[in-house]
């Protein structure tokens, strides 16, 4: 693949400013025609429709170029987020509420957390669940009150909690209610189905309580992650396996928030823990091409001191590829399977890949561990092969390139 115009039209509506350089670019670009289909269906898959309904009409020399029905959809994306937003805000608000009465402090991640500091516009940052951060000690007096509020955990009991895993570290609570959003109660911010011994134990949850800082969400007094700890946790979180940079939102949250933080955001702290987390390779990703992509500003210090010495294969193939436009999820794998040094723990990670234990394969599939059977582990292997696959095919594409 290539990025193609109406690529880079979606890019530019992912910026927060527009050089001269750009500016005569689009100039350029608008004399030509754009498909406004593809353009309208990028930029629905890639998650951002809301914010280049209010990008656009800033970006477009003559807005009487953007046909009628591009404007129409775009418009129904950006209402319809908003009154789906507001909705989670007013579940949020009252969980919030209760949590605080019950003196349980928790920290509010991602998209809520995102949507009213750095996008500044519940509609812009769509949503369909909430990330909130938790105590371990305080599993069993959040399950109860949320329980007290009519949520339940889909996927598992506290009780069946496994604390040293180091696949998912999460509960998925929701309610009969069809309008009430999911909440994830994680005890982690690393969060995924595939094994992360390279660096999850390098990471000090305390490290993030402590610098925690106050802030209002959902009208209530609660806290989000300090500006340097939240960059960390959404580079981690754009390179996890499913994730794979697959989706231009998933770098507008970086460009946001470093954009929404600059005043307060230390970098030296930033470059501190991603090093000692153990995260600098991904951080380093995952800031390079917000840079590259959106112009995020990120000092060029701050990215030659994270640059590692050297890339593996695997890494040279995903940043390569991510850079040509191919972007699919499970390409981000190759990143983590780099992370694990030596012969034997890549091995080792990728036998855990395809058969991780049967609480995990339980959980992902909302199934008792008791129902868990061979047909789930076939299951498991197909879909890992099936990311496999289009890594190899990806490879090919690269080659082909070279030839």
């Amino acid at each position: 693949m290539s990025w193609l115009r109406e690529d880079k039209f979606l890019l530019l509506c992912c910026q927060t400013e527009i050089g001269d350089t750009n500016r005569d670019w689009l100039i350029k670009t608008q004399r030509d025609k754009i498909d406004w289909d593809y353009f309208l269906k990028k930029a629905r898959e890639e998650g951002i429709s809301p914010l280049v309904f209010i990008r656009l009409p800033e970006i477009v020399i003559n807005r009487n170029n953007i046909p009628k029905y591009v404007t129409d959809e775009l418009r129904k994306d950006y209402y319809l987020s908003a009154s789906k937003n507001t909705l989670i805000f007013n579940e949020l608000e009252n969980i919030l509420n209760v949590f605080n009465e019950a003196g349980l402090r928790v920290i509010v991640l991602k998209g809520a957390a995102l949507a009213e500091t750095a996008y500044r516009n519940l509609a812009l940052r769509p949503m369909s669940d909430v990330d909130l951060l938790v105590k371990k000690e305080d599993l069993f007096g959040i399950n109860e009150h949320l329980k007290g509020l009519g949520y339940f955990p889909s996927d598992r009991s506290v009780g069946d909690i496994d604390f040293s895993s180091t696949y998912l570290t999460t509960l998925d609570y929701r309610n009969t209610s069809a309008n009430s959003p999911s909440f994830h109660i994680h005890w982690h911010f690393v969060n995924s189905t595939i094994p992360n011994d390279s660096y999850i134990n390098n990471i000090e949850i305390k490290d993030i309580w402590q610098d925690a800082r106050k802030a209002n969400i959902a009208n209530v007094e609660t806290l989000l992650m300090s500006p340097h700890h939240l960059i960390i946790h959404l580079s981690e979180h754009a390179l996890r396996v499913t994730h794979s940079l697959s989706k231009l939102s998933l770098l507008c949250d970086i460009n946001e928030a470093v954009n929404a933080y600059q005043d307060r955001l230390e970098w030296e702290r930033l470059i501190k823990y991603s090093l000692k987390f153990k995260l600098d390779r991904m951080v380093y990703i995952s800031l390079y091409f917000a840079s590259k992509f959106l112009a995020a500003k990120i000092p060029k210090d701050v990215l030659l001191r994270l640059r590692p010495e050297h890339f593996s294969l695997g890494e040279r193939i995903f940043i390569n590829a991510i850079s040509n436009n191919d972007r699919p999820p499970g390409l981000s794998y190759l990143v983590h399977l780099s992370m694990n040094k030596g012969l034997f723990r890549k091995m080792r990670f990728i036998g855990r890949t395809f058969f991780p234990p049967r609480h995990i394969i339980a959980q992902r599939g909302y199934i008792p561990q008791s129902r868990t059977s061979y047909l789930d582990y076939l299951r498991r292997i197909n879909e890992v092969f099936l990311h496999f696959f289009k890594i190899v095919i990806i490879l090919g594409r690269g080659l082909r390139k070279k030839t």
